[in-house]
């Protein structure tokens, strides 16, 4: 089943792209704009995963009027500054982040489901968490990975270069939000498998919906318990980390064949 790009992430792009435009727009100082930029987009992926995991607030037609809305005015700020300032450097940099937050907006009301059908809601039981994720993330976060590392590596060379102490408490931020790389909580519904991915152990991220057509079967061994996907490897978990392995073993009983 292919996936949208997860509205969290949208989230924090659109945060970021908002309070940085009118940060500019407000002629803070760059270093000023930079930092609360860096920290907006982390509330904003936090506050976003929140949304998605637990409510069904961010999927509704008034948040994408209400957001949409305040990037309409946004857009005619900047427009209107433009015309009067005969469009400096410090205006494109706030066109380059309304842009920003635009597509933010278009992948944090459309890029992901917040509620899925009524057979996905109730719990039948629970697998452990893993690093793994669902066997479709691990490519994408090995780039996260990456990607974080530089940012941090950023952030501590603009800190030793120029004695910036904001340097030091984004790269900080950084690195012990988003390099411990996501855990995945899978659960088994009537209606399949609802995965949900955490950053940082604890702070939810988003959530997908694996019907029981894409999984081929299991099987269940005294060591490890095995689901055969189609979408990517095998989730593979050991048997003595599953809190309720009878339990487990017979909702899957009830609903794939044995391998």
């Amino acid at each position: 089943m292919p996936r949208k790009p997860p509205a969290a992430l949208g989230s924090g792009a659109y945060v970021a792209g908002v309070v940085g435009a009118v940060m500019l727009l407000g002629e803070s100082p760059d270093a000023t704009v930079a930092a609360v930029a860096v920290g907006g987009s982390c509330l904003g992926i936090a506050a976003g995963g929140l949304l998605v995991t637990r409510t069904r607030l961010l999927g509704h037609r008034v948040t994408a009027r209400f957001t949409g809305g305040a990037l309409v005015g946004l857009g005619l700020w900047v427009t209107w500054t433009g015309v009067q300032s005969s469009a400096g450097g410090r205006y494109q940099l706030a066109i380059g982040s309304v842009f920003f937050a635009v597509v933010g907006w278009a992948v944090m009301v459309g890029g992901e489901e917040t509620s899925g059908p009524e057979d996905e809601r109730e719990i039948l039981a629970s697998l452990p968490q893993t690093t793994d994720g669902d066997g479709r993330r691990r490519q994408f976060t090995l780039l996260a990975d990456i990607g974080v590392v530089l940012v941090v590596a950023y952030f501590f060379y603009r800190a030793v270069v120029t004695a910036d102490s904001s340097s030091w408490l984004f790269g900080g931020l950084f690195l012990a939000v988003f390099l411990p790389g996501t855990r995945s909580q899978v659960d088994l519904t009537d209606g399949g498998l609802v995965t949900t991915r955490y950053v940082c152990w604890l702070v939810p991220f988003d959530r997908s919906h694996t019907p029981w057509r894409e999984i081929y079967g299991y099987e269940a061994t005294d060591e490890r318990l095995t689901l055969g996907t189609e979408f990517g490897d095998d989730l593979v978990y050991d048997r003595d980390r599953i809190d309720d392995p009878e339990r487990v073993v017979a909702v899957l009983d009830d609903r794939l064949p044995r391998l």
